[in-house]
């Protein structure tokens, strides 16, 4: 997306929601009670939303743990590879000629 089209979109989103702002004011000079009514409903309405969001959020996070954590991932041979982590999942490798030397 452009930035011109970016910055288009959020002036339109804005000058609707300065409109809507803009109405209710107007509205409230007449019915202060049923427009305050309106935004405790609204309110209401958008945290019940983002509830049923962090809930499907949690339960798929789960969801997917529970599938990682019941299927380990194979590495060559058959084995189970490590955890991914900040160096990428890497194992140090063994030397077989220095594992048999004692550290002086």
């Amino acid at each position: 997306m452009s930035l011109g089209k970016c910055m288009g979109d959020w002036l339109a989103d804005t000058a609707e929601g300065a409109q809507f702002v803009s109405m209710k004011m107007q509205e409230a000079r007449k019915a202060p009670k049923t427009v305050m009514r309106e935004f405790q409903a609204m309110a209401r309405g958008l945290v019940e939303e983002v509830d049923a969001q962090v809930d499907a959020i949690r339960k798929k996070s789960l969801s997917d743990s529970r599938a990682a954590r019941a299927e380990p991932r194979r590495a060559e041979g058959g084995q189970a590879s490590p955890p991914s982590s900040n160096t990428g999942g890497k194992v140090p490798q063994v030397n077989p000629k220095k594992a048999g030397r004692k550290a002086s």
